[in-house]
């Protein structure tokens, strides 16, 4: 009896955030975790995104405030200062072997690695994204945020996760890179490809739990859980 009245409680909290006030902070819609007491018990619901979009999910399960910093790279490499390949023969200025060696460069699909994506090559831009006009956002326990990005800004994307204060320079957690799923041909390949993430209108999940369970008020030992809206996964790489 005790536990049912309990989880009624809990369920109450989520429901009717702003009759119980401050004591019981409302999430963000959307929010798509449940109610679990334990970390192995988190799960989640990930929600579809748009045609000719990806979302971006990040949902702070744990109960201290977490600062996030979201990472995204277009796939153009139009002037070739991502990739190193062999540079030789030349057409129209454009070099024969770069097609083959950093594939989709100039069709929005090229891939760029974990360094790359943090610490971009020399006068290049930051890769990191802007969420509702802040470099890094804040999320308070329980809170969720759902970024909407088109297919032609995204290709690879990853994220910064730690405690209020130490980003972008200090996370205590880092995933990259992730991957948009490829979406055209892109000719005889030379260099492996990695494997892809998401798939056009789907959505990429990341939820932030504290391994301590919550048993250190204000401490966190942070980890992340990712999943995708989509039921079929990405296309071969072709």
């Amino acid at each position: 009896m005790r536990r049912s009245l309990v989880i009624s409680m809990i369920v109450t909290c989520i429901a009717l955030p702003v009759i119980i006030g401050a004591s019981c902070p409302s999430p963000s819609a959307p929010f798509f975790t449940d109610i679990g007491t334990t970390t192995g018990r988190t799960v989640t619901q990930v929600p579809d995104c748009s045609p000719g979009f990806v979302c971006i999910s990040i949902i702070n399960t744990t109960c201290i405030d977490v600062e996030v910093a979201l990472y995204v790279h277009n796939g153009f490499d139009l002037g070739l200062d991502y990739c190193e390949f062999e540079r030789g023969i030349t057409i129209v200025g454009t070099p024969l072997r770069a097609s083959e060696e950093c594939p989709g460069y100039n069709l929005g699909e090229y891939q760029i690695a974990l360094p790359q994506l943090f610490d971009p090559p020399a006068d290049q831009p930051s890769n990191l994204y802007t969420i509702q006009g802040q470099d890094t956002r804040i999320l308070k326990p329980r809170e969720t945020l759902l970024e909407r990005i088109e297919l032609s800004k995204i290709k690879t994307f990853g994220v910064r996760i730690g405690r209020v204060g130490t980003l972008p320079g200090n996370p205590a957690l880092t995933d990259a890179p992730r991957y948009r799923c490829t979406r055209v041909p892109l000719g005889t390949i030379r260099v492996p490809r990695s494997s892809e993430d998401v798939p056009t209108g789907e959505t990429f999940q990341y939820v932030i739990v504290d391994e301590l369970d919550c048993g250190l008020p204000g401490a966190a030992l942070f980890a992340l859980r990712t999943g995708t809206s989509s039921t079929g996964g990405c296309p071969s790489v072709r």
